[in-house]
């Protein structure tokens, strides 16, 4: 079910892309969500110089945390999660594959959703489908705290 169809979706994705993407460091990176499903995203990070390692090429730091970014929000995608949840990052892995000097296409599925751990690889690929880097994000969604 593509969850971005429709009002509610297209809702959905707007208030995920502020959530994840409009504040704070990732407002600075400058990803757009495109997609989003139950255990899905899509982002894309379009090239900017200032992203480069100064040398034109994407410093790998930016592609780690466009891949800990769409894993988060792979791991946050889901309707069931109660108000007031929190989360975090518990461990990520990244293989990078090849240099980039164009735009930065992420795609995160989950791979395995427990109690609380969500697993999400992710695959970022340049805009002809290149494979740039590979990455596995472990996310902690931690039940609402009770006061």
């Amino acid at each position: 079910m593509d969850e971005t169809k429709g009002d509610d979706g297209q809702e959905r994705l707007v208030r995920m892309q502020k959530r994840m993407l409009g504040k704070g460091f990732g407002a600075i990176l400058g990803a757009k969500l495109e997609a989003l499903e139950e255990g899905y995203c899509r982002m894309v990070l379009p090239w900017r110089e200032d992203l480069s390692r100064g040398d034109a090429l994407i410093h790998g730091g930016v592609t780690a945390a466009l891949i800990d970014k769409a894993g988060t929000a792979a791991a946050w995608s889901y309707l069931d999660i109660p108000e007031g949840t929190r989360g975090s990052t518990v461990a990520m892995n990244v293989n990078f594959l090849e240099g980039a000097v164009t735009d930065l296409i992420a795609e995160a599925r989950t791979v395995r959703r427990g109690g609380s751990i969500v697993v999400v690889d992710v695959e970022v690929k340049d805009p002809n489908g290149i494979m740039l880097a590979k990455g596995l994000v472990t996310y902690k969604l931690s039940r609402p705290r009770v006061f």
